[in-house]
């Protein structure tokens, strides 16, 4: 599950729609709807933000200062809206008023609406995108140090190498690179380019692609 959806129905829970509509007077249901439509936009555009080195050092700046690992819906419900509201500024800058207007008239709340809800969740999408941060860097610290483990027993195999040659391991890797790139033109041919812009707007939506720059940042 990517972390979009996993935020999305942390948020959307009858404990967290509750805690979004005590504070914002919007209805359970209204407040399910707005975070579905919001989180994906809000996630773009994280995404774009973190592209640059200074956009993801300032955003793992603000990660470390949000690290609350109560519930997402306790954390609505204590939410600081003010912390909330200068969260979302930084996020969509001068997209912020385009972005809530366009959200409104998709959920038929009102512009203040609107921002009342982001303002209240965002505490808790930072908290959560902290968590998530901090898990997949441990994920890829582990991965690394078994695959130096996997490793060690082949740094001797020498002659492992010499037998693969001798038993025709060059033809075949030519084989298989002609194969790769015959592969490559037909998938350039056939709409490759295309699949792979749609995987990356994917990735810039589902959180997959934020995850990876800030790891790099490490």
């Amino acid at each position: 599950m990517s972390l979009l959806s996993t935020l999305i129905g942390s948020m959307s829970t009858d404990e967290s729609a509750e805690a979004i509509s005590r504070k914002t007077g919007v209805s359970k249901s209204l407040t399910s709807s707005l975070v579905a439509a919001a989180l994906p936009l809000l996630f773009k555009k994280l995404t774009s933000n973190a592209s640059s080195q200074q956009g993801a050092a300032s955003l793992l700046g603000a990660l470390a200062q949000h690290t609350d690992t109560a519930s997402v819906a306790s954390q609505i419900a204590n939410a600081d809206t003010a912390d909330g509201n200068a969260i979302i500024g930084h996020i969509l800058g001068s997209d912020q008023a385009a972005t809530v207007s366009q959200l409104a008239a998709q959920t038929n709340l009102s512009e203040e609406q609107v921002s009342s809800v982001l303002g209240n969740i965002a505490p808790a999408l930072m908290s959560s995108l902290s968590a998530a941060n901090t898990e997949n860097v441990q994920a890829q610290a582990a991965a690394a140090v078994q695959s130096l483990e996997e490793e060690k027993p082949a740094s001797g195999g020498g002659l492992g190498s010499l037998l693969g040659g001798i038993l025709g391991g060059g033809s075949s890797s030519s084989a298989s690179s002609s194969s790769s790139g015959a592969g490559s033109l037909l998938s350039a041919l056939f709409g490759g380019k295309k699949e792979e812009k749609e995987e990356k707007e994917e990735a810039a939506i589902d959180g997959s692609s934020l995850l990876n720059l800030l790891l790099n940042m490490k």
